[in-house]
């Protein structure tokens, strides 16, 4: 299994996903992935998994420019590239390109060639859901009933440059209504502790705005501290951060596991940009024994 999947990550980079593989040979992909229709390939971890050692971890796809540096994510529209919402139940989007024309081809990114996030404007509802291409370039949302009030879908991607050759990844979002009467529920204090399913988890560094930040995340159950994790994405753990106020948008970039000494490997570690200052939401997502986790962490950005 750990062969099959670094074949496709090289398969990947070398090609350039499009819709179907259809740049693809059939040699350099299964069977499975063959078709025109990408429902389900976009959520493959493309990563590999069974590679819990401390300091590993880290992105394994090609290097990949920020389309803009620090942006806050709450733009439609950036480089050319536009965020198109077609329809909110189902909820269906697609992508169009520098020359209007919707994108179909994408550079593999995070272990999935887009991810999609939304959040509830108080930051109280946050999901991160894995969506399925058409061969037209249409995505579609598993998104499930929303209760009434304003929230805020975001999504990452990256794809070619074709002034720079490196290819550039983008955050786009777009705004959400449900009707209804909506209630607003306030954040928790903030806190270098929280609970989730059972664990308990201790964040640490020092966050601030304008920098690159380096986080650890302590995972620990039954006052035992967790060494083993499944690969999430392309990383052990994902962390993506809501500003309260606006829900600018942050998403860290894992970097791996810091050393643990005798005990064993340490805590996960990711290193984030704040693009503005004061409280933030910070979801951390994890995986273990196949099931995956989220906890949230309520920061002050100075």
């Amino acid at each position: 299994m750990a062969a099959l999947r670094r074949a496709l990550i090289s398969a990947a980079a070398g090609c350039l996903l499009v819709a179907g593989l259809a740049a693809c040979s059939h040699s350099a992909a299964p069977k499975s992935m063959s078709g025109m229709d990408m429902n389900g390939m976009n959520g493959m971890n493309m990563a590999g998994s069974g590679d819990d050692m401390p300091g590993m971890g880290e992105p394994t796809g090609p290097k990949i420019a920020a389309a803009v540096a620090a942006d806050n994510g709450l733009h439609g529209a950036v480089g050319g590239y536009s965020y198109v919402v077609d329809s909110a139940a189902p909820f269906t989007f697609h992508i169009t390109g520098p020359s209007g024309k919707t994108v179909t081809r994408f550079q593999p990114y995070e272990g999935q060639l887009l991810v999609f996030y939304l959040v509830r404007s108080d930051l109280g509802d946050f999901r991160q859901l894995t969506p399925s291409m058409r061969a037209d370039g249409t995505w579609t949302v598993p998104l499930s009933a929303l209760t009434p009030g304003s929230y805020r879908t975001y999504i990452t991607f990256a794809a070619p440059d074709s002034s720079a050759g490196t290819p550039l990844s983008y955050s786009l979002s777009q705004p959400l209504t449900v009707p209804g009467s909506a209630t607003v529920s306030a954040l928790p204090a903030a806190s270098e502790t929280t609970t989730a399913d059972g664990y308990t988890l201790r964040l640490t560094g020092s966050p601030h705005q304008g920098a690159a930040t380096d986080l650890g995340v302590a995972v620990a159950k039954n006052g035992k501290p967790v060494q083993q994790f499944d690969r999430l994405l392309d990383g052990y753990v994902h962390l993506t951060a809501f500003h309260a106020g606006d829900a600018a948008f942050a998403r860290a970039l894992s970097t791996g596991r810091s050393a643990g000494g005798a005990a064993g490997a340490g805590d996960l570690t990711a290193t984030i940009q704040f693009p503005e200052s004061g409280v933030w939401r910070l979801f951390v997502q994890f995986e273990t024994s196949g099931a995956e986790h989220t906890a949230a962490f309520t920061v002050e950005v100075p």
